[in-house]
């Protein structure tokens, strides 16, 4: 059956679809891990933590707004609306790569 339940086709099938959106997750889990790392270090280990978190979180933000720009040119290219999960999840994540990325640029200041 490849049609679903309002007569279009889907945008993508299971398995490519539990790809798109399990990647960002995964980024974003290891990502949020990384950020709060630094919030818990203390004398040495946080100033070499500090050294490179910078190019890390922004090589990290870069990454996730390009995964989640194709993910949704994908979507939309396959007739997907914004309201589809994928489209959904890909905001969602850019959001809280956003928000990982300011929170990693202020505990460098501090």
């Amino acid at each position: 059956m490849s049609r679903n339940f309002l007569g279009s086709s889907p945008v993508a099938g299971p398995i490519l679809q539990f790809s798109l959106l399990i990647v960002p997750l995964v980024m974003n889990c290891f990502y949020m891990v990384y950020s709060l790392t630094g919030w818990i270090l203390d004398g040495r280990d946080r100033r070499n933590w500090s050294i490179e978190a910078p190019s890390v979180g922004i090589w990290v933000l870069v990454f996730i707004l390009l995964f989640s720009g194709l993910v949704i040119a994908y979507t939309r290219w396959r007739g997907g609306s914004w309201w589809h999960p994928l489209s959904i999840s890909s905001i969602g994540h850019v959001g809280l790569a956003i928000l990982l990325t300011i929170s990693v640029l202020i505990t460098v200041k501090l």
